[in-house]
């Protein structure tokens, strides 16, 4: 038999199993960071965007000892904390004085700084040296920082011991100085994950650190950086089960898929590292009822998208489940991240304890990872579909859909 039609017959045959899988506990995608008794809520008023990348960073560092901090920044946020149980205090950030705009990652620093070895300066005008500097206090207990942020902190706490470290100047270019990083910094980071950020895409990088993922902004356009692109995504380690986060548009797929890695979009995915915490779980929903078709009908299913994709399950979907009247009508499917069973049970939870009968939770193309059939390694597919069979089986989803493959395949 050709090897193509063996390993359509194994990609079939995984999907198959979906019916008669059971619900195990799927996990070990990604990076689980330790439970605290008690979170700490801060929020934002008036900190400027290099204010803020410090402070998701340190959140990210805290968080990946003692999941407490949570930082109240998307719409969505405090209502999920609160649907989550977790007792919390909200930091109050007027105690620390000084400019607003710096008010945020003063307090932070203020109460953590214990936590904090070294600080990284940046170069905001250099966005790769920021993104280096992330990695690096990922890996040395440290925090990127500008020049300006770095004094502030240090006239907030003078008694700090730590150390100072220049990162500035590290490559003349993107390509240079993701070239450093390479050899520099990827031996030390994770291989569960690689995140795409564009310029100082911030809100997720809190995860980035806490699990130590090599992050990189390069552009598609450009042939030399699509090269770094994919000598970044043949780092020996990644396969099948790497998720790419953030995001780079859907045609990144394109890159990363040859080497196993599907996407789980969430550039916007807030407070990851909190999320993480909580235990995993496994969920199971009543299998639907097959309609008889009549002829001269028309029938019609409704499906909410885009479920493959973390920050809208967090933020539009939830919205619209939360604030839509009519929700509940009509039979409609509702995709979501197989991903959540791991990544975030709260919401997942949330979800389940506020469907009504008319609605179906499935999961978003293609499953538990965003992948283009057409793109990924056909020798690895196979391997892939069993991963999707069982991430999906324990989220409770029966169903999915495919996204770019050959029809008839």
């Amino acid at each position: 038999m050709p090897e193509r039609f063996t390993i359509m017959t194994r990609i079939i045959l995984s999907f198959l199993v979906l019916l008669s899988l059971p619900a195990s506990a799927a996990s070990g995608l990604f990076l689980k960071t330790p439970p605290a008794a008690e979170a700490f809520l801060l929020r934002f008023s008036g900190d400027t965007t290099d204010s803020r990348a410090t402070s998701y960073a340190l959140q990210g560092l805290v968080n990946s000892v003692s999941a407490e901090v949570f930082i109240d920044q998307r719409t969505n946020d405090r209502a999920q904390i609160d649907s989550s149980g977790k007792p919390y205090t909200v930091l109050n950030t007027s105690l620390v004085g000084g400019s607003t705009s710096l008010r945020g990652v003063r307090t932070l620093f203020n109460r953590y700084h214990p936590s904090v070895q070294k600080m990284f300066i940046y170069d905001s005008a250099k966005d790769w040296t920021f993104y280096l500097a992330l990695m690096a206090g990922a890996q040395q207990n440290g925090i990127p920082v500008t020049d300006t942020v770095r004094a502030a902190l240090q006239a907030q706490v003078p008694g700090w011991a730590g150390t100072v470290v220049d990162y500035r100047n590290i490559g003349a270019d993107r390509i240079e100085g993701y070239s450093w990083a390479l050899a520099n910094l990827m031996p030390n980071c994770t291989r569960k994950s690689v995140y795409f950020a564009g310029a100082f895409d911030l809100v997720c990088m809190d995860y980035v650190v806490a699990s130590k993922s090599f992050v990189f902004n390069l552009s598609l356009s450009d042939p030399a950086q699509v090269a770094k692109i994919t000598e970044i995504f043949a780092t020996p380690g990644y396969g099948v089960g790497t998720s790419l986060g953030g995001y780079a548009g859907d045609s990144v797929n394109e890159l990363a898929n040859p080497y196993g890695i599907g996407y789980n979009v969430s550039n916007f995915y807030s407070n990851g590292s909190f999320w993480s915490s909580f235990p995993n779980k496994t969920y199971t929903q009543a299998t639907g009822e097959a309609v008889t078709a009549l002829n001269g009908k028309v029938y019609v299913a409704i499906l909410i998208s885009d479920g493959d994709n973390l920050q809208f399950a967090q933020g539009a979907i939830y919205s619209n489940w939360k604030n839509d009247p009519n929700r509940g009508t009509v039979p409609v499917g509702t995709s979501l991240p197989a991903v959540l069973q791991e990544m975030d049970t709260p919401l997942l939870d949330w979800y389940y304890a506020n469907k009504t009968p008319n609605d179906e939770l499935v999961a978003g193309p293609s499953g538990f990872q965003f992948i283009y059939l057409n793109d990924y390694n056909p020798a690895l597919l196979p391997q892939w579909c069993e991963i999707n069979a069982e991430w999906t089986a324990g989220a409770g989803f029966h169903t999915t859909s495919l996204w770019r493959g050959d029809f008839p395949s």
